[in-house]
């Protein structure tokens, strides 16, 4: 019982503050130089990259909103697996270290698949809310659907910043 009146008692926080709550601890990776296989000097592994998001993808004509995504391409070799990840109902923040280096699964899969690793923040949690309040209205997109939707639309549109990463999309299958 406790645990549903937490959830209750989150949702009514302002949206403001759920930005800075955390739900899995922050892990400190120490920043040091990394390169690519082939010896590209990389991005710090907590640099943050926008994505134009749908907000409702039943009605592409709404305005888009910044979603934020994490990614690593340490181990990258083009025409292999990327390893996308989502951290569930919470925020990238200081999660990205834990999702995209090969101190995690994500990271080792994608560091033992030649792959990179992307860790991409919920449609509406953190700082990828296209809405500045929490009202039902607000939050009437919130369905499994639309979060499965923004995976797909994140995967088959965005434009990755390593080399060669707007070529990087999934196969159409027919």
């Amino acid at each position: 019982m406790s645990l549903l009146l937490t959830g209750v008692a989150q949702a009514a926080i302002p949206n403001a503050i759920l930005h800075s709550i955390h739900s899995l601890p922050k892990l400190s990776v120490p920043e040091c130089y990394r390169t690519s296989l082939n010896g590209t000097a990389l991005p710090p592994i907590t640099t943050v990259y926008h994505f134009g998001q749908l907000i409702d993808h039943n009605d592409t004509g709404l305005r888009a909103f910044q979603q934020r995504y994490c990614m690593s391409w340490e181990f990258y070799e083009p025409c292999v697996p990327i390893i996308s990840v989502t951290p569930g109902e919470g925020n990238t923040d200081g999660n990205d270290e834990a999702h995209t280096t090969d101190e995690t699964i994500n990271g080792l899969i994608a560091q033992q698949q030649n792959g990179a690793a992307i860790l991409i923040e919920h449609h509406f949690f953190g700082y990828s809310n296209p809405n500045d309040n929490l009202t039902s209205q607000s939050l009437a997109l919130l369905t499994i659907q639309q979060a499965i939707d923004d995976l797909v639309y994140f995967a088959t549109t965005a434009d990755l910043p390593m080399p060669g990463g707007d070529a990087v999309k999934p196969e159409k299958q027919d």
